[in-house]
């Protein structure tokens, strides 16, 4: 398993439970959060400010609970990191 720092960064924002003061430190300014057609809210956002806001915002409060479980993290050569989350 690759030790790259973009897999170092999404474990450690997964380890945290997306604790907001990681979440901000570890997201990029130019983040571009895309979420599938037919997806609640679903549509492109930009920056975290925008995607946390204008997406988890108005998603989180219909929800008691929210979250992914990731089993195993994936990086390519290029500094992708993909993860396999818990299915059920």
């Amino acid at each position: 398993m690759s030790n790259s720092p973009n897999l170092t960064l999404i474990r450690r924002l997964y380890e945290s439970g997306m604790a907001p003061e990681v979440t901000q430190e570890v997201m990029s300014d130019d983040l571009v959060w895309d979420i599938t057609p037919g997806f609640p809210n679903s549509g492109v956002y930009h920056g975290w400010d925008n995607a946390s806001k204008d997406f988890f915002g108005v998603m989180m409060p219909s929800y008691e609970s929210f979250g992914a479980v990731p089993e195993e993290f994936y990086a390519d050569d290029e500094n992708h990191v993909l993860r396999e989350a818990l299915k059920g």
